[in-house]
Formats: structure tokens, sequence, C-alpha cells
């Protein structure tokens, strides 16, 4: 397959990720035109319409959607070959693309960057930033290669980096701010704010197991969100240690008298296929986290 084909599907790729022409371009340094121009000819090479704008953008046709784990494969595996093409001549560069979310994003991901850059300065690092469903999906598809997830997965291979624990976070005010633990039952009928991002599930099962029913007022997904609520006095949270900022006002953290974790993953669809890109990320993730 020539250069020219393979750079056309790679220009396809980046346009159905970043969801518009413009944005495409300016990630590949081509213009709009250039662009356009690389999907009508890649659209005539194939003989099939891959995609069609609406209003609300750039969707994928049906064929489109057909061929496109088709494209990512092929994208994936000429990656492989430069990577391994550079490694013959002794050389570490490639590219790496990592689903994280949030809270992982600001407490833990920096460092891990600066660690892999330095070692490797030579391997392009990509982020995607979402949530947990999000990022099993980019896995799944092959978008990135490689994600933080807070559960082990059955689809993919796992390697366990901490647990993170559940606290309770309230007003500095509230009446339990004295309390050294918070005890489960003490929370029945209790205004609480439910987070909505992943460790509901957890803490829906603690609270059924004990029987305790508090009043949910809000269910919110954004962090800062959440804590904004808890600091004006609206309601009690539980909430994971990472997410917690350095520094916050008017609030009172409280560990609970279960300890409840959530556990934080790596995970990747095969380590044996994974590119040395990605083999090169995962023993750094492991190195820092033993």
């Amino acid at each position: 397959m020539s250069t020219l084909i393979t750079f056309q599907y790679k220009v396809f790729l980046t346009v159905v990720e970043c969801g518009s022409f413009t944005k495409a371009g300016e990630k590949l340094g081509l213009t709009q035109s250039g662009v356009s121009h690389n999907i009508a000819k890649l659209e005539s090479e194939l003989g099939v319409v891959l995609l069609r704008r609406n209003r609300n953008g750039l969707a994928l046709t049906d064929a489109g959607e057909r061929v496109m784990p088709h494209i990512r494969q092929i994208i994936h595996h000429a990656s492989l070959l430069e990577q391994e093409a550079a490694l013959i001549q002794g050389m570490e560069v490639g590219s790496i693309k990592i689903g994280t979310f949030s809270s992982f994003s600001s407490k833990m991901l920096p460092q891990l960057i600066h660690l892999f850059t330095k070692k490797y300065p030579n391997i392009q690092v990509e982020l995607y930033e979402g949530g947990y469903e999000e990022i099993e999906e980019w896995i799944a598809s092959g978008t990135i290669d490689v994600g933080f997830l807070t559960q082990p997965s059955r689809e993919f291979e796992t390697i366990p980096l901490f647990q993170d624990e559940l606290v309770v976070l309230m007003q500095e005010d509230h009446r339990f701010n004295t309390k050294k633990v918070i005890e489960v039952d003490s929370l029945h009928d209790e205004s609480f704010i439910m987070p909505k991002a992943g460790c509901d599930l957890l803490i829906k099962k603690l609270l059924k197991e004990r029987g305790v029913k508090p009043h949910v007022l809000f269910e919110i997904g954004d962090n800062n969100t959440l804590i904004s609520m808890v600091q004006e006095g609206l309601g009690v949270t539980i909430i994971p240690t990472l997410i917690l900022p350095p520094q916050m006002s008017h609030t009172k953290v409280i560990p609970l008298e279960t300890s409840v974790y959530r556990e934080i993953n790596l995970a990747f669809k095969s380590f044996k296929v994974a590119s040395p890109s990605a083999k090169r990320w995962i023993e750094v993730v492991k190195d820092h986290f033993k």
C-alpha cells in the first residue's frame, strides 16, 4: 500500500476524531481544502462515500462506519512498522494515545508524562480525556492505546495501580465535623449529594448493604460543582480522595468507619500486540506504582 493512501487514511481518521475539516487540518498542518482533497481522493479510491455534512457537523455514512475499524487497524499496523524499523536502527520513536479521566489527569498524569518523556523524548504522547465508559469504548475501538479505569475489565488486560479511598466531605460547620470517622448509618435521611463520576456504584452498594437511605438532593457529574455545593452547605457527599483539590475552604474531610476504595487500573487490549511505544508507557507506569 502506498504512503499516499496510508496518509489519506490518517486524514480521514483525524477528521472523524476532531469532528471537523478545520480542526483536522490544524492538527495535520493542512489547509481545509487540503483535507477535503484527501478525503475526496480516498472516497474515489474506495468507491464509496465515507462522510456526510449535517446540521451538527460531520457524520459517518454507513460505509464509513463499516470501514472505520479496518482503517484504524491499517493506521495501527503502519505505526507498528515505523516503530519496529526505528528500533532496528536503535532509535525509540513513535507515539502513544492515552485515555484518562479528569481527577487522574490533574493529580497523577503530569508526573507520569514527565518521567516518560524524560526517558523516551522521541515518543509523542497524545491525551484523550473523558468518562470511564468513553475510555473503555476508545480502548475497544483502537482510538487509544491504553487507558486509566477505576475498575478491572473483562474485555481488556488490566494492571492494578493503587487504591483510592472514598471519604466524606461536608461543610466545616456541619454537626458531624467533630467526628473522627463517619458511621455509614449516620447518613440515613441526611441531605446528600450523589457523585455521578463512576464511584456512585460503590457508594450505592455500600448504602444498600447497610440499609441506609440518605436524602439525595442532587446527582452531580462535575467534581467542581459537587464540591461547591458541599461548601454552600447543601449536603454532604462521599468522594474519592483523588478528586479532592490541594486546598478547599469551608469544608471538612472525614474518613468512613468502613474503609471503601476504588481501584485505579491501567487497561489495554493486549500487551502482546501493543506497539513498542505503548509497551514502554506500560513499563514506566508499572515501575512508578510498584
